[in-house]
């Protein structure tokens, strides 16, 4: 009997031997967590880990505290689905053809707009990870999960028109909600990181539809629990003139509702009443602006988030996977709210904008002992450039975004010294730009206006250069490096400076029609089901 004991004994060392080194082998368990938080028209400037002294965003400031904050991050384009598609993709807007907001009906089922891409979400699943949406998809239509979540909680538009009683997807449920959006969200990802174990990684994709700061939302009055501390305790805001292309664009709505008032189609908020029409919202950025309750509104809803990420952040400590759990803030696009005379992002303009207001945006990374602590870098970073710092960070460099113009800045957040970093570049649709340090170029197509400002001395941008010959040879140079940069990387197909269309939807407002008239062969944007990517 005790021999019969011995030998299950040592059978059973034997056993643990032989299956511990096979574990510890398997690279699905040594590589960290992922969490990407993106939240909706945050420029850089309103964090206070970027300065802002009247914005109450401690959470995100804690993430900073602990991590590495990107001085100079930038966002690929001025509007939400494009940038979100750069985000997961690594790809321009002139290369996924997602050229604007996309909406969420098509008149094609299961269409995804970046299906067909490599995505951060499929790979890391094809690597083994349990991979998560909890927000804001704006990329397809999206009643099923697409690009290999394996867990879907979302919502029926990319346009938000309440913060209350809003319908959501939660798997294969739908419901409305009973709590601010925002805290739905928080609930959710917390649910999702609560729901892990130990065996398998995860990627999860918070993407916050929040503080959104367009009209007609933005201009009623704000019902949550930070909108009385903010109206006692105001955010100083800008009281620029109205921009010339606000006038713009408000006249040009006008003219396109034809009287009656084109409706915004495709949005499923028409389905629960909230109809808005094209000429009103133009109209709204024009309300909004020394509107100090439209700033209540925006500023309360941005503490309404911040708050969201320290229950997220406190979910991944109590779960005891902080060490091991890559951390990543961010927002889509920036938005403006006063500066230049202007409110929302680039769309809330005609020609449409690229101030820093629209590009610079928050990008902070935390690995708790990997990443130095309070760290800061000042590389210029485009939002190309996370997708394959991301994979090249996990260990996974060897997957590539095909035709990215993104390069890794993982040695940067492992203490390295890398070169100076190139400039930065942002599309949309007419309006291109390029940045450098000192410089910026805003051109667009195919005869202008065009902006040049010198950054080091009026960065604030509010002295446009363009006109004056003693820096033509600057616009010159800066010209032939935009030029250069999209003759290389976009897809003919979506160039919209050569013919290229898009996806589902290009302008707004009956605009397309300029396409028609400059290039004979013009295609109208159009959807189609195509293969997933696949390794």
């Amino acid at each position: 009997m005790i021999l019969k004991t011995i030998l299950q004994c040592l059978v059973g060392v034997i056993y643990l031997m032989a299956v511990i080194p096979c574990v510890a082998a398997d690279p699905g368990n040594t590589r960290p967590n992922v969490v990407v938080i993106v939240v909706d028209n945050v420029p850089a400037k309103l964090i206070g880990a970027y300065g802002n002294k009247y914005v109450e965003t401690p959470h995100i400031d804690e993430l900073a505290r602990e991590g590495m904050t990107m001085d100079h991050a930038f966002a690929s384009s001025g509007v939400c689905s494009p940038t979100r598609a750069t985000l997961l993709t690594g790809l321009l807007p002139s290369q996924t053809g997602v050229q604007n907001a996309l909406p969420s009906d098509v008149g094609l089922d299961g269409w995804s707009a970046i299906g067909e891409f490599r995505s951060l979400p499929q790979t890391f699943s094809d690597a083994g990870y349990r991979t998560g949406l909890v927000g804001k998809y704006h990329l397809g239509v999206p009643d099923e999960p697409q690009l290999k979540f394996d867990s879907w909680v979302t919502f029926a538009s990319g346009h938000t028109s309440s913060w209350h009683d809003v319908e959501v997807i939660d798997n294969e449920k739908t419901y409305k909600t009973q709590e601010h959006l925002t805290d739905f969200w928080s609930k959710k990802a917390v649910e999702f990181i609560d729901r892990q174990s130990e065996s398998r990684p995860f990627f999860l994709y918070l993407s916050y539809n929040g503080p959104y700061m367009l009209p007609p939302l933005v201009l009623e009055s704000a019902k949550n629990r930070y909108a009385d501390y903010y109206r006692a305790n105001p955010v100083p805001m800008p009281h620029d003139s109205i921009h010339p292309f606000l006038q713009n664009l408000v006249t040009q709505a006008v003219a396109d509702s034809g009287g009656g008032g084109e409706f915004l189609k495709g949005w499923r908020a028409e389905e629960s009443g909230h109809k808005s029409r094209w000429s009103e919202v133009a109209w709204g950025m024009v309300s909004a602006l020394n509107n100090p309750e439209a700033l209540v509104h925006a500023i309360s809803e941005l503490t309404m988030v911040d708050e969201g990420v320290g229950t997220v952040l406190a979910s991944i400590r109590e779960n005891g996977l902080d060490q091991n759990t890559v951390v990543i803030f961010t927002s889509d696009q920036g938005s403006a709210l006063g500066e230049h005379g202007l409110w929302g992002n680039s769309s809330a303009a005609l020609p449409t904008t690229a101030y820093e207001e629209n590009m610079h945006i928050p990008l902070i990374i935390r690995h708790i002992g990997k990443i130095e602590e309070g760290s800061r870098n000042d590389e210029l970073i485009n939002q190309f450039d996370l997708a394959p710092t991301v994979l090249d960070y996990v260990g996974m460099a060897d997957k590539e975004f095909t035709h990215s113009p993104g390069r890794s800045f993982s040695p940067v957040l492992e203490g390295e010294t890398v070169d100076s970093s190139g400039p930065v570049f942002f599309e949309y649709m007419r309006t291109r730009a390029i940045r450098t340090r000192d410089w910026k170029l805003i051109a667009r197509f195919p005869d202008g206006p065009n902006e040049v400002y010198n950054l080091r001395t009026d960065p604030g941008e509010y002295q446009n250069l363009a006109d004056i010959p003693e820096y033509s040879e600057i616009q010159k140079s800066l010209g032939a490096q935009l030029q250069a940069f999209f003759d290389e990387y976009a897809n003919p197909e979506f160039d919209s400076w050569r013919g290229g269309s898009g996806k589902a939807v290009m302008e707004y407002g009956d605009r397309n029609q300029f396409y028609k008239d400059f290039f004979s062969n013009w295609k109208s944007p159009s959807v189609s089901l195509v293969p997933e990517f696949s390794d």
